[in-house]
């Protein structure tokens, strides 16, 4: 028999009835939760997966969001349920770790480089949150996305970390397979923000074949699609009100293949913010 999750309406219902003083066996029966589990319960032990971890808006739990939405993945292996990033700025990878270690309320831990890849790496467990956003399509997440200016600002922000491009301060583009996801961002960024962009336009049709600077071959498996800030004025407003985690995105720079083991720690999302 497989184990069986049980919901945090289930959870509250079955506590509410022994803090009454109501008997195990009698909540057992009512609700049909086995007398053990009812024991942990009562005693603070073995929770349900679905209270481990409640999400609750924050600027925090925005950035990741707008990190697994593009370069941030989610891996399932045995028994570890792992939140992961691998890119090649450590900025990127550092803040994305102080984020996420802040919503799960765990120890901040510093990125590793990862030899094979050539990238560096951050990665936490948590299998409360892997299900809970397995669960959760984008339209699900808006309450948090849009639960306030800022959180807005810091899921755009992850976004952009992840897949955005400032082509030296005069074009700003955001790259994603997920033609819904870009005209949501469209949209945030003219409500909340006054930014125009334009697009999506398609940027690479499934099948075509590109080649890597390191002339490495590679197929596109589905259709790739672009929104574009080209305005000036635009442009500084992106800047200014979102901004980029990253430094050389943000200036506008090319960015640095890999970042010394000897950096400095970057201050929580670094960029300063004009309201």
């Amino acid at each position: 028999m497989g184990y069986r999750s049980y919901t945090l309406e289930e959870y509250n219902r079955a506590m509410k009835l022994l803090n009454k003083g109501v008997g195990i066996t009698t909540v057992s029966r009512e609700l049909g939760i086995p007398k053990s589990t009812l024991h942990y319960w009562r005693h603070n032990l073995h929770k349900p997966i679905s209270i481990r971890w409640i999400p609750e808006p924050s600027r925090e739990l925005a950035y990741v969001l707008g990190v697994l939405l593009g370069d941030g993945n989610l891996h399932l292996h045995g028994y570890c349920y792992d939140i992961e990033l691998e890119v090649k700025d450590y900025e990127f990878a550092e803040v994305f770790g102080r984020n996420i270690a802040k919503i799960l309320n765990k120890r901040y831990r510093k990125p590793i480089w990862s030899k094979s890849h050539n990238l560096w790496r951050v990665y936490y467990r948590s299998k409360a949150f892997y299900m809970w956003y397995r669960k959760h399509p984008l339209e699900s997440l808006k309450s948090y996305i849009e639960y306030d200016k800022d959180t807005v600002r810091y899921f755009l922000r992850g976004l952009y970390d992840s897949e955005g491009y400032n082509k030296r301060c005069r074009r700003i583009s955001l790259v994603n397979n997920n033609l819904e996801l870009l005209h949501y961002v469209q949209y945030l960024l003219k409500k909340y923000f006054d930014i125009g962009a334009t697009g999506p336009y398609l940027n690479k049709k499934a099948g075509s074949i590109h080649i890597k600077k390191n002339s490495e071959r590679v197929k596109t498996n589905h259709n790739n699609y672009k929104l574009e800030i080209s305005r000036k004025r635009d442009v500084q407003m992106f800047l200014s009100q979102v901004g980029f985690s990253i430094r050389e995105k943000q200036l506008g720079l090319p960015r640095r293949k890999k970042q010394p083991k000897s950096i400095s720690p970057t201050p929580f999302l670094p960029i300063n913010i004009k309201n």
